[in-house]
């Protein structure tokens, strides 16, 4: 899978922007939110989340005609992520798309929203970046179908504020399972860097252990 850096995104970005005809707001959950923050030179994919399907819609419409196409193989992979449009270009570049809930399970809650920081604005297009909290949290979830995803949670790891992660968690209507998914996702992350989680027993018990 080929990989992309921070001013091919940008590019990219700028190229869709130009067409999006009305104005909408797109949030970045992965690899290209650590890109643009510096944190990551490189990224496979872009993951965004709309917050309405009128915003998604709107996108989706600038792609055509912008050698962006729907492709004939989907990877396990990205089955695992729940997306409800996946887009690529010739570069093999891949837009994965979500309308307000990702992997199936978590939502871009309003305090996500209060927490992203614009980065730029492309015509019509603006680009948020979720807090480093958020993309640890979503990536959390995302790395049961993407191992990958737990060493991007190692390098967003320092000065993480575990208050905000544990209170969005408590907020999302999550069900134990899915709660203790996180946990297991969380053990996982402590086990392989042996890192603490100051939040982990809070969490158990949240998810009925």
């Amino acid at each position: 899978m080929e990989s992309f850096d921070a001013g091919y995104i940008g590019n990219e970005l700028q190229f869709i922007g130009s067409r999006v005809k009305k104005p909408i707001s797109i949030y970045l959950i992965g690899g290209c939110a650590m890109a643009f923050r510096g944190l990551k030179e490189v990224t496979k994919d872009i993951d965004i989340v709309f917050r309405d399907k009128g915003d998604c819609e709107a996108f989706c419409d600038a792609l055509f005609g912008a050698q962006y196409f729907e492709p004939i193989v989907i990877t396990s992979e990205h089955k695992g992520l729940e997306t409800i449009k996946i887009y690529e270009n010739k570069d093999k570049f891949h837009l994965d798309l979500f309308v307000k809930r990702v992997c199936g399970k978590m939502v871009l809650s309003e305090r996500m929203v209060k927490r992203a920081e614009l980065y730029k604005k492309y015509g019509n297009l603006g680009v948020y970046l979720l807090a480093k909290e958020d993309v640890f949290l979503f990536k959390s979830l995302a790395s049961e179908a993407r191992k990958r995803d737990l060493g991007d949670m190692r390098v967003i790891y320092p000065n993480l504020d575990w208050g905000v992660i544990k209170e969005e968690l408590s907020s999302q209507e999550l069900s134990r399972n899915l709660i203790a998914l996180v946990v297991r996702r969380l053990e996982e992350f402590r086990s392989v860097y042996d890192l603490g989680v100051p939040i982990l027993n809070a969490l158990k018990k949240m998810a009925g252990d």
